[in-house]
């Protein structure tokens, strides 16, 4: 009776669940909750220091079946032992100084017998590392037949630092079976002043990833009904294969493609919206089911899109597989060709294009004929429309390609930059290849930093008279005006950050290399000289076009001013607003009795 008194009274104090306590140290939390996602429940304990907060977890949590064998060259064998009978993913946890040395034999023997080991090793702070400091050897040096990989956990002291970890510990769990199963290393950093403090009752909720393989069941049926937006980086020009893949889906699903310059995807239900979406039309555009191929957009606005997105799932198509989770969304990775994924993926019933619609119709409201300065972005609006079909266009990063970005090209159009690594580096020498097996005109747009850097590409003896560079010239690296524009240190940028005054002008090096020089130093040389500039000619051409970094930034803003959307419903108002007039507007939402 005193029992059920007891149990009755814990009931009614919410004391019916009885938790674990867990240590306050986020990184191992994170980790013990991904080893319960991933049913990992066999591990094998060594004892130490620098590990409690990882065996005071295990070994309270029911999930676990823990092992104890003090000797680490024992505990990994041990481990491949209970894998060979069990067939599962077996754990290990040893400590600090040469306790993780001592697994390395066992480990060889599991690289060679690919056998899908753990190896959840700790590890003091980095910064004691080879500073005379207890027990802080490098415990990420293992040989590189004894681990397929080593992923290292630094203490979370941030959002990024969260991240990272989320990151690191899920492919750490995913390489195990990836290709060859095999052993892994997993090494946390150990904050020793955290030690003793078990405080935590619940485990971080982290979500799962899952790599599928092309004979693997694929989740088809989670997109059914389900707004998918397509995002295309950097790609080559599609094959007649994937074009037909991806348009079949398409036209099977309620899909959107996003593309840019630099996609080389022209489908049906494709759409050039990067205006669209720096300007907030993506607040009332939100995708249930996000898919990405290819490489870097090199898109800001969208990827500053999907990354605030909340409650999407983002599924990876690239054929090595790889753990990239750009939008910090990552779900499912399909480790396959992109043409093999759309091919595969089951047909929807659902016809609907309701979403293609809906980013369509949003889109058409841009207004491209704003009034601009002299800019980067006034040649671009004076010349998208001019640039001929089936053309090649090059965009050096940052300035040149969001600029560009904000207008359409035709689809015939090929796109590439240097957006892989991200460096000024090389943008015109990669133009002049492309050049080399094509009589269709190319074209780079970049600016002076990016053209002086990789200027000796103009004395390549092989350039062809299809070769167009168009040089926006502000004396100096626009990007880091208008980046440091809004901050409130006051950060003098002109003399080493933008590199001001660093030049004159192109004109003598480009005739010296036998080019044909336009320069332009007001919006009516600019529109005088495009004609020229995007047509035949007996020589390659460079234009230069000089303008002022408040140009080049008040030119952007005006833009995106002018079209700028807070909501779907806000821009509608705009162009009833402009239809109708405001007083028209008014009588329009009393019959629809909105005030």
């Amino acid at each position: 009776m005193e029992q059920l008194i007891l149990h009755t009274m814990m009931l009614n104090m919410g004391f019916n669940k009885i938790k674990n306590m867990y240590t306050i140290q986020e990184n191992v939390r994170i980790v013990i909750s991904l080893l319960k996602q991933y049913n990992i429940r066999q591990i094998v304990v060594s004892p130490g220091g620098t590990n409690i907060p990882v065996s005071q977890a295990v070994q309270e949590d029911p999930f676990f079946k823990c092992y104890s064998v003090p000797d680490e060259r024992s505990a990994l064998y041990f481990a491949i032992g209970v894998y060979l009978q069990t067939g599962e993913v077996v754990a290990v946890s040893c400590t600090s100084a040469q306790a993780t040395r001592n697994y390395v034999p066992g480990l060889t023997e599991a690289f060679y017998k690919h056998a899908p080991i753990l190896a959840i090793t700790t590890a003091k702070l980095e910064r004691f590392q080879y500073q005379d400091y207890m027990q802080a050897p490098d415990q990420c040096s293992l040989p590189k037949d004894s681990v397929k990989k080593t992923f290292d956990l630094p203490p979370i002291t941030d959002e990024n630092t969260r991240l990272q970890c989320y990151h690191n510990a899920k492919e750490a769990i995913l390489e195990i079976s990836h290709g060859n199963p095999g052993p892994v290393q997993l090494n946390i950093r150990i904050n020793d002043s955290l030690q003793g403090q078990f405080e935590e009752v619940e485990l971080p909720v982290v979500r799962s990833l899952k790599r599928y393989m092309a004979w693997d069941e694929w989740p088809s049926s989670e997109m059914a009904d389900k707004k998918v937006l397509i995002v295309i980086g950097e790609h080559r020009p599609f094959t007649k294969r994937q074009q037909i893949a991806l348009d079949n889906f398409c036209n099977s699903h309620n899909a959107v493609v996003y593309v840019n310059h630099l996609s080389n995807y022209s489908g049906t239900y494709s759409i050039q919206a990067n205006m669209l979406v720096s300007c907030g039309g993506f607040s009332k555009l939100k995708p249930e089911l996000l898919i990405t191929i290819g490489g870097q957009t090199g898109d800001y606005s969208i990827y500053g899109a999907l990354k605030n997105l909340n409650g999407v799932e983002h599924w990876r198509v690239a054929e090595d597989g790889a753990f990239v989770d750009t939008y910090g969304k990552l779900t499912k990775i399909f480790e396959c060709p992109d043409y093999f994924f759309f091919e595969k993926i089951a047909v929807n019933t659902n016809s609907t294009h309701s979403y293609y619609e809906e980013w369509s119709t949003l889109n058409d409201t841009i207004n491209y004929d704003v009034e601009l300065p002299l800019s980067n972005l006034y040649v671009a609006q004076q010349m998208y429309q001019k640039v001929p079909k089936n053309c090649i266009m090059n965009f050096a990063i940052l300035n040149s390609l969001r600029c560009w970005s904000y207008f359409p090209l035709d689809q015939s159009i090929q796109g590439y930059g240097n957006v892989a690594a991200f460096g000024i580096d090389g943008c015109n020498s990669m133009l002049i290849g492309e050049s080399m097996n094509t009589d269709e005109l190319c074209f780079i747009v970049t600016g002076d930093l990016a053209f002086f850097y990789d200027m000796n590409a103009l004395g390549i003896r092989h350039i062809k008279n299809n070769v167009r560079v168009l040089l926006i010239n502000n004396c100096g690296g626009a990007e880091f005006k208008i980046m440091t524009r809004n901050w409130k240190t006051n950060v003098s940028v002109d003399d080493f950050i933008s590199a001001n005054g660093h030049n004159g002008s192109a004109k003598g090096w480009a005739e010296n290399c036998g080019f044909k020089y336009i320069g332009a130093t007001t919006k009516e040389d600019v529109n005088k000289s495009v004609s020229v500039f995007t047509q035949n000619s007996d020589k390659p051409i460079l234009m230069e076009v000089f303008t002022s970094e408040d140009d080049e930034r008040n030119a952007i803003d005006a833009f995106l001013s002018a079209n700028s959307i807070t909501t779907a419903q806000g821009k509608m108002a705009k162009i009833v607003t402009s239809i109708v007039g405001e007083s028209g507007k008014q009588v329009i939402k009393k019959v629809l009795g909105k005030s």
